[in-house]
C-alpha cells in the first residue's frame, strides 16, 4: 500500500508539474524545472565553465561578440533573458550553450570565421538552444527516467535511482550537443534570429562549408597523428543531407529578412580579429616542433619526435603514434614541505611503488618510480615522476595500451622528465603565440607563396585556404582581404 501511494504522489508531481509552454512552439512540453531554475542552473555551470576555461583577454574582441549576439537575443523569442557571449581563449573549433543565456564561442572557432553574418550564424543558432530549453528539455527526459528508475525499484528491489548522474548527462548535452532533433531546431531558430537582425542568411551556408572542410581536414590530420579529432559538437555538424537542409532553412528564414537588403560586415569582420592568437596560448603554453615552453609557469619540456601533443586546460598530454602510450603532465600546489617520495605516497597514493629512486633533474628535486593503476585498458604499470619547481609539484605519468611494451616505452618517458628545466633567455622569446594578421592581397598574390612565408610548422598551404575559406582550392587574389599567420 505504501509503495502505490508513493506511485500515485509522483505521477501527481508529473501531471502538475511536469508541463510547460514552449516559448518557441507555444506547444506543451514535458518540462521539470522553473525559468528561475533554468537560470540558476546556468549561473552555476558558467562558474564551472570559467573554471576550467580561460576567457581570452581582449576587452574590444569581446565586446564586439556581445554587441552581435545582444541585437540577435533581441529578435528571439525569449528576449526577456539577459544573455551573456564569451569569447573562452581556446584553439578548439567550438561553441556551446548553457540554460538562461549563457553562450561561449572559442577563438579557434571565430579564427575560421569570415564576416559578421557567419559570427551571427554561430550564435544565432546557440540562441536556439536556449530559446527552445534544449537543455532543460533533455536534463527532464533524464529526470523522468531516472523517476522510472525510482518507480521500478519499488518493485524491483536493489535498483539504484538515476538521480546522480543527471548533471553528467547535462554536462555532455553542453559541450557535445543535444541530438539531432535538437540541433536541427537551433538551425532553423538561428536562421530566423540572422535574418530578423538583417543578416545575409546565405552566410549560414558559408559557415557549414568553413565547418565540413575543417573537419575534413582536422579528421585526416588527427588519423595521421594517431588521435581522435577535434570536431565542432553543434551547428549543422551531425546531420546528413547539408546542403539540402540548409537550403530549405535559408528558404524559410528569408520571409523574416528586410527589403531593404541584409549585410554579411566582412571587413568589419576581419578588423576586429586582426591580432587574433591562433594555435596556442600563452596562458595554457606553447608548442614549438617537440618543445613546450609555458612563460608564466616558466618551465620548458621537450617530447619524444612524431609524438602529438594536446594541451588542455587542467594537463598536457603527449601520445605516441597510433596511440600505443600516452604520458600525462600535471600540476600541483605544495602545502607542506614533504619530499616527492612522500608526495607520491600521501597525495598520489601510490602505496606499492617499486623500482623507484630520487633524482636530481636539471637541479630541481625530483622522485621516479612504478606503480600499477586502472586505465581505460584495465591494470597498466605507469611510470611516475614528481618534480618539485617554485613550490609546486609536477606529475609526469607513462602508461603503454600493451602491457608488454613498457619496458620499450619506459626510456621516452624517463627522457621527457630529465628534459624538465627553467627556461632560458632564448626560450622565452619562442614562447610567443601565433598570430592573425589581415592582409591585402594582389593578382599576385597565391598561397603557395604566403605558405613559404609562414611560420606554421605543418600543413601551412592547407591550413591558410581553410581560414580563408578557399579550402580544398580556390585563388587567393580572389579575396580583397586575406588572413595570414605572423
Amino acid at each position: 500500500m505504501k509503495n502505490i501511494c508513493y506511485l500515485i504522489l509522483l505521477l501527481t508531481f508529473i501531471s502538475i508539474n511536469g508541463c510547460a509552454v514552449n516559448p518557441v512552439t507555444g506547444k506543451q512540453d514535458l518540462v521539470l524545472m522553473s525559468e528561475q531554475s533554468e537560470i540558476a542552473l546556468g549561473r552555476k555551470t558558467n562558474k564551472e565553465v570559467l573554471q576550467q576555461y580561460i576567457v581570452y583577454d581582449n576587452p574590444e574582441l569581446q565586446a564586439y561578440v556581445n554587441e552581435v549576439g545582444q541585437k540577435l537575443a533581441m529578435n528571439s523569442h525569449r528576449n526577456n533573458l539577459i544573455y551573456r557571449f564569451t569569447v573562452l581563449d581556446s584553439k578548439d573549433v567550438n561553441a556551446f550553450a548553457l540554460p538562461g543565456g549563457y553562450i561561449f564561442i572559442t577563438r579557434g572557432l571565430m579564427a575560421y570565421l569570415n564576416s559578421e553574418a557567419e559570427l551571427a550564424a554561430v550564435l544565432g543558432h546557440e540562441i536556439g538552444h536556449v530559446t527552445a530549453r534544449h537543455s532543460v528539455r533533455q536534463y527532464s527526459a533524464a529526470q523522468l527516467t531516472g523517476i522510472g528508475t525510482a518507480l521500478a525499484s519499488i518493485f524491483i528491489p536493489g535498483m539504484n535511482q538515476a538521480s546522480n548522474q543527471l548533471m553528467q548527462v547535462m554536462g555532455t548535452a553542453f559541450l557535445r550537443g543535444y541530438g539531432r532533433e535538437h540541433e536541427l531546431e537551433a538551425d532553423k531558430l538561428g536562421a530566423e534570429y540572422v535574418a530578423r537582425t538583417n543578416y545575409d542568411t546565405e552566410s549560414m551556408l558559408d559557415v557549414i562549408r568553413v565547418l565540413k572542410n575543417q573537419e575534413t581536414f582536422e579528421t585526416q590530420r588527427a588519423k595521421s597523428e594517431g588521435r581522435e579529432p577535434r570536431i565542432y559538437h553543434g551547428l549543422f555538424s551531425t546531420h546528413p543531407d547539408h546542403d539540402t537542409r540548409l537550403q530549405e532553412i535559408v528558404e524559410y528564414a528569408s520571409k523574416y529578412q528586410s527589403q531593404t537588403g541584409s549585410r554579411k560586415g566582412r571587413e568589419e569582420y576581419l578588423n576586429k580579429i586582426d591580432g587574433l592568437i591562433f594555435g596556442d596560448s600563452p596562458q595554457q603554453g606553447i608548442t614549438r616542433g617537440n618543445n613546450f615552453y609555458h612563460k608564466q609557469l616558466d618551465i620548458s619540456i621537450a617530447f619524444p619526435e612524431k609524438w602529438n601533443i594536446t594541451n588542455l586546460p587542467d594537463k598536457l598530454i603527449i601520445t605516441a603514434p597510433q596511440g600505443v602510450a600516452t604520458q600525462q603532465i600535471l600540476l600541483e600546489d605544495l602545502n607542506k614541505r614533504i619530499s616527492p617520495r612522500e608526495f607520491m605516497i600521501q597525495r598520489l597514493g601510490l602505496k606499492t611503488l617499486t623500482n623507484d629512486k630520487p633524482l636530481k633533474i636539471n637541479g630541481l628535486e625530483a622522485h621516479t618510480g612504478i606503480a600499477t593503476i586502472n586505465t581505460g585498458n584495465g591494470k597498466r604499470a605507469a611510470r611516475f615522476t614528481v618534480i618539485y619547481f617554485n613550490n609546486q609539484a609536477y606529475i609526469l605519468v607513462g602508461v603503454t595500451k600493451d602491457p608488454k611494451a613498457m619496458s620499450h616505452y619506459d626510456a621516452a618517458f624517463m627522457e621527457t622528465a630529465r628534459s624538465f628545466h627553467q627556461m632560458t633567455q632564448n626560450e622565452r622569446l619562442l614562447a610567443k603565440p601565433l598570430r592573425l594578421k589581415i592582409v591585402n592581397s594582389s593578382n599576385e598574390t597565391n598561397f603557395k607563396s604566403l605558405a613559404q612565408q609562414s611560420p606554421l610548422e605543418k600543413y601551412q598551404e592547407e591550413q591558410l585556404r581553410l581560414l580563408n575559406g578557399l579550402y580544398p582550392q580556390g585563388k587567393a587574389s580572389s579575396k580583397a582581404l586575406l588572413k595570414i599567420i605572423n
